[in-house]
């Protein structure tokens, strides 16, 4: 079974001249296009969804919403404007590619239920022994610390 190494956090992001404190920005006029990953197939469409519904804004934004397939193309929505805002990973818009475009927002993870982010190593691979290298180092202080840099929650064990 996947042990879970990390928690992924939901922001709101807009890649366009829009600044806004709260996830209220949603039932403003100027918005028009919001873009969520997939909530029947994508984890961070779900966390979005569930904080929409948390809010008591799913009913007032819906038809607003442009699904993407995952949180990456709901991200290229955002980032290519093709949207005035959306739904996407921390780990994304603090990317190196990312970083410091647009205005974003964490959306506060009481709001939704945990993004867990798991690893195995396949019967494949069990006897690589980078595999197993690998796994380690994810759960390692060093590895731990790359996470929590790109956006992930991460236990302290």
């Amino acid at each position: 079974p996947p042990k879970v190494y990390a928690q992924g956090i939901l922001v709101l992001w807009s890649n366009k001249n829009i600044k806004f404190s709260s996830i209220q920005v949603l039932v403003s006029k100027k918005i028009k296009k919001i873009a969520i990953p997939n909530p029947k197939t994508a984890p961070y469409g779900r966390a979005a969804r569930e904080s929409l519904v948390y809010y008591g804004l799913y009913n007032k934004v819906k038809n607003k919403l442009i699904y993407g397939e995952s949180v990456g193309q709901a991200s290229n929505y955002i980032y290519e404007k093709i949207v005035d805002i959306g739904f996407a990973a921390k780990s994304i818009v603090l990317s190196p590619k990312i970083r410091n475009k647009g205005h974003w927002i964490e959306i506060p993870v009481n709001t939704y239920n945990p993004i867990n982010q798991g690893i195995v190593i396949l019967k494949h691979g069990s006897k690589n022994p980078y595999a197993k290298k690998f796994f380690n180092f994810i759960f390692s202080n060093k590895g731990k610390e790359i996470l929590k840099k790109y956006g992930y929650k991460v236990n302290k064990d």
